[in-house]
């Protein structure tokens, strides 16, 4: 049996999700969706999330090849790529504040180097919970589809789906058939901040920070983007 309490705050939760149909939810399941192995060895959401990272993948490759099918498989793949990302699971955890339903060790919460990794497998064990409560996606599609809708549209709206480095990639390769050198330093090992410099041809076209190696990347290459396509002759209408 749930706490009275906890259960109150599971469905706080799913009135925040929209979820109409709350008398379809398990909530055990979805209780165990919301502890962290970092508060409990034995009853956690480990092999919650294990599933749900399958039924997020189901779920997203069938929202995208119903609404982009017009897209090529490459474009389809990075855009999967993108959706099923810990970054996007972060990013909707936290607009419902999924971290306040979680329950963790203060050591765990503490950690905001790992707050995107548990914030992303709590979403993804919820899903999971979803999902077996009714042995299909009503309980999903109602609240996530939204998010990837306005994902996609951003993304589809950036160069390269937002790979900026690939598309700076492809960029100097057309006009310079040269390649772009990235420079690390690392400004900060306790808050883990790194550095990125973009050179082409002896010259440094674009910085950027990022809590690893492949943000600061990206946001350099970002960076360069822009300079680069700037320095480009302007075609003569």
């Amino acid at each position: 049996m749930i706490d009275p309490r906890r259960l109150r705050e599971l469905k706080k939760l799913a009135d925040t999700l929209g979820i109409k149909t709350v008398g379809a939810i398990d909530w055990q399941l979805l209780d165990q969706a919301l502890i962290s192995p970092s508060f409990s060895q034995v009853f956690n959401n480990d092999q919650m999330e294990f599933l749900g990272d399958s039924v997020l993948r189901l779920v997203v490759t069938l929202f995208i090849t119903q609404g982009f099918s017009d897209r090529s498989l490459g474009e389809m793949a990075a855009l999967r790529s993108n959706l099923v990302s810990d970054q996007t699971l972060a990013a909707i955890a936290e607009i419902y504040g999924l971290d306040h339903y979680m329950v963790m060790s203060p050591a765990a919460r503490a950690d905001l180097n790992g707050r995107q990794s548990y914030l992303a497998d709590a979403l993804e064990a919820v899903l999971a919970a979803l999902y077996l409560s009714t042995k299909d996606f009503s309980l999903i599609c109602p609240w996530l589809h939204p998010h990837l809708h306005r994902i996609a549209d951003q993304l589809f709206a950036q160069p390269a789906l937002g790979n900026f480095k690939e598309a700076l990639q492809e960029l100097t390769q057309a006009h310079w058939k040269s390649l772009p050198e990235y420079r690390m330093r690392e400004l900060d090992p306790i808050a883990h901040l790194f550095q990125a410099e973009v050179w082409l041809n002896g010259c440094c076209w674009g910085r950027g920070e990022g809590k690893n190696i492949k943000a600061a990347q990206q946001a350099a290459a970002a960076v360069a983007l822009v300079e680069l396509q700037a320095s480009l002759p302007q075609e003569k209408s």
